[in-house]
């Protein structure tokens, strides 16, 4: 029976918090204002029926089902129904430095707080399970619903992808920002089965483009960069500890135990063992 082996890596972009204060629905009458109002966090409102108009900064948008608008902290603003097709819209009251981000890369700003969607049909279904479970008052629940609160931000940023071009070089911040991806991919993952092109394909790179872009900013290959950085992971492993030598060789990436010595000789100029024998601190391991 053939072996089957399915792995994906991620590389770590929601390092930050996000807060859901609360959700709602609303089916509004006939021009129907709230407003001029003000709040110090993220209220973000998503269309499902109808239409109206939205009041931030001294400019008026007019929207319809499937658009979301957004007030931003400390920003005063305001909204109104249509007189004749009323809308009905979800809320959520977020804050937290993801929530900024998320907006922020979905094309959401103070100068342009409106959205069109792409999925209109999904975003409305994950609202109305995250109203429902926003009902119970518990932290399974709360937990749940800032899971769904996630997948309703993935139907904002599926239509940002669609919009922008994928960006293949650029100036100096951006070509530093892939190569720092890079490296904390690297230092998280280190100890898995990657290889280069999985490495690039985390940053959305060509291999043979992004080789040549880490070189230029590390005066390494990733390659090499990759091997040593196992190596010094061997090296602490092997110095403070008494861990078997086949068991540090597959924490730091090598299924050979002969393979990982051999290269360990290559680099470091002595065994594993005998590295060990030279550095071990009995102290270091109590």
């Amino acid at each position: 029976m053939e072996k089957q082996f399915t792995e994906h890596f991620l590389i770590g972009r929601l390092e930050t918090d996000i807060r859901l204060h609360y959700c709602g629905l609303e089916q509004c009458l006939p021009s129907h204002q709230n407003g001029p109002v003000m709040r110090d966090h993220f209220l973000l409102h998503f269309i499902v029926r109808g239409s109206g108009i939205f009041t931030m900064d001294g400019c008026d948008y007019k929207l319809k089902a499937g658009d979301s608008f957004c007030m931003y902290p400390n920003q005063p603003a305001s909204y109104r129904a249509s007189e004749t097709d009323p809308w009905t819209y979800y809320w959520v009251g977020i804050d937290g430095q993801l929530a900024s981000k998320l907006l922020h890369s979905a094309g959401l700003t103070v100068q342009s707080p409106t959205h069109s969607h792409l999925e209109p049909a999904r975003a409305e279904k994950l609202l109305a399970e995250l109203l429902q479970h926003s009902a119970i008052n518990d932290l399974a629940a709360e937990t749940y619903c800032c899971g769904l609160l996630l997948q309703v931000f993935s139907t904002f940023l599926n239509r940002q992808k669609e919009l922008q071009q994928p960006q293949r070089s650029g100036g100096r911040n951006s070509n530093e920002l892939y190569v720092a991806q890079a490296v904390k991919f690297i230092e998280e993952h280190y100890h898995k089965r990657i290889s280069i092109s999985v490495i690039a394909r985390q940053v959305d790179l060509d291999r043979s483009y992004f080789t040549k872009l880490f070189h230029a900013q590390m005066g390494v290959s990733p390659h090499e960069f990759l091997i040593r950085y196992r190596m010094e992971k061997a090296c602490l492993m092997l110095s403070q500890t008494n861990l078997p030598v086949q068991l540090i060789a597959s924490s730091v990436g090598f299924d050979d135990a002969a393979y990982f010595g051999k290269a360990f000789i290559r680099r470091l100029g002595l065994s594993p063992t005998s590295f060990r024998k030279r550095s071990f601190s009995p102290q270091a391991y109590e």
